[in-house]
């Protein structure tokens, strides 16, 4: 049997419910939470992992540089790029690379994402170079932005692709530059 508190319990919760429904039908307007630089997030992991989504993940620039692709590279070119530009290389140009597309039905997915993600974040010229020597690609795809391979966004070393012993500048914009990868490492 219920007592004169569970009352006054279920009475509350009534009386909440309706205060709900009163304000959200009578109240307008939004409130603003005042966010500063220092500003403390709960979970400020959320907002890490969310900044790179914010933004375009193509940039202008990496559009422009697929007609590029189109005009001055074979078919059979292979090219080291994160997910996004690899999508974009292979709707745009019809050209592979070391992952995106299907690619996660392809033999050995988990290998290309860590070779891919290795070449971008390493900062030797020699370690790059030798793992797309060994994933038979031709050129690399490298954005002015954050690139995601399949771990984690990340913007890598953009230096060791300037070592002429390993890589050759062939296309440059704003947005994205395009090296070849030599034949034979001077």
């Amino acid at each position: 049997m219920a007592g004169i508190s569970d009352f006054v319990k279920y009475g509350l919760v009534i009386l909440m419910f309706l205060l709900f429904i009163y304000t959200s039908y009578f109240m307008s307007g939004t409130y603003q939470v005042p966010m500063t630089e220092n500003s403390y997030y709960m979970f400020p992991e959320v907002k890490t992992n969310a900044d790179a989504w914010y933004g375009r993940v193509v940039l202008q620039g990496e559009l422009e540089a697929a007609d590029w692709v189109n005009e001055n590279l074979n078919m059979s070119d292979k090219f080291v790029a994160d997910i996004f530009g690899a999508e974009l290389i292979m709707g745009m140009t019809c050209r592979v690379s070391t992952v995106g597309g299907d690619w996660a039905n392809a033999a050995n997915p988990v290998k290309y994402m860590s070779d891919t993600n290795q070449i971008y974040t390493t900062s030797s010229a020699w370690e790059a170079y030798d793992l797309a020597r060994e994933n038979n690609c031709t050129y690399v795809w490298l954005p002015n932005r954050n690139t995601f391979s399949g771990y984690d966004w990340v913007y890598g070393d953009h230096k060791k692709f300037e070592d002429p012993a390993y890589f050759k500048l062939v296309y440059e914009n704003d947005d994205v530059k395009i090296y070849r990868i030599l034949e034979a490492a001077a």
